[in-house]
């Protein structure tokens, strides 16, 4: 199955979501950044997935530079370049790049409704296939770098990330594991949840960005 049909639904509850909304509204899970700028980022993380234009994804520094170069444009003018671009991004959404844009546009949608304060489905598909390549990712990661493998309860079944047998578990929704390994959450946040082993044992490997929150965040 294509990964258009859920990118395309996503970003259609965007634009409803923010349609009459103040755009200069901050977005406190991107610290820094405006609804409009999450658009924009949006908008122009797509053209650089259609370039292949990657550099400082590692760092922050992808995004920000997005965000930047965007800065004088309206929420209109970031919608419009969003438009061109999934048209140029078509061939994109049937090859292994089409899951990393899934998780893309789902993460932050939720960033957005957790800044208008508009809470959306998080049991959804959509949520659920915004995991798929965050995990792959982190589950090899955990195989390069010998991490002991750790068992992951969702509410559809389980998964087990990295080599051999789990020494640990880990029991939670497909959202919450979303926001926690995509930097959403704080190491204590993901302390506190359900957890067989010691959390330290895993903490650091999923951070898919390197990276969690410093502080804890609520939505």
């Amino acid at each position: 199955m294509t990964n258009a049909p859920i990118y395309d639904a996503t970003r259609q509850r965007i634009t409803e979501l923010v349609k009459g909304r103040d755009p200069q509204t901050p977005v406190a899970a991107t610290p820094g950044w405006s609804v409009k700028d999450v658009v924009a980022h949006l908008a122009g993380g797509l053209r650089d997935f259609v370039d292949r234009r990657f550099d400082g994804v590692e760092s922050g520094e992808w995004g920000e530079r997005q965000v930047r170069d965007r800065r004088d444009n309206s929420l209109e003018d970031a919608f419009a370049e969003w438009d061109a671009n999934r048209e140029l991004a078509e061939p994109l959404f049937d090859t292994p790049m089409g899951s990393v844009l899934i998780a893309e546009v789902v993460q932050h949608e939720h960033d957005l409704r957790a800044a208008l304060h508009v809470p959306g489905d998080r049991e959804s598909l959509a949520v659920r296939a915004a995991l798929t390549k965050p995990l792959q990712q982190l589950d090899q990661r955990m195989r390069d770098n010998e991490v002991p493998a750790l068992r992951i309860t969702l509410e559809h079944g389980d998964r087990v990330l990295g080599h051999g047998e789990p020494e640990g578990t880990l029991r939670t929704t497909s959202f919450e594991l979303m926001r926690a390994i995509g930097g959403r959450r704080s190491v204590d946040q993901i302390k506190a949840l359900d957890w067989d082993g010691d959390p330290d044992t895993w903490i650091a490997a999923l951070a898919l960005f390197g990276r969690h929150r410093p502080e804890p965040f609520s939505e």
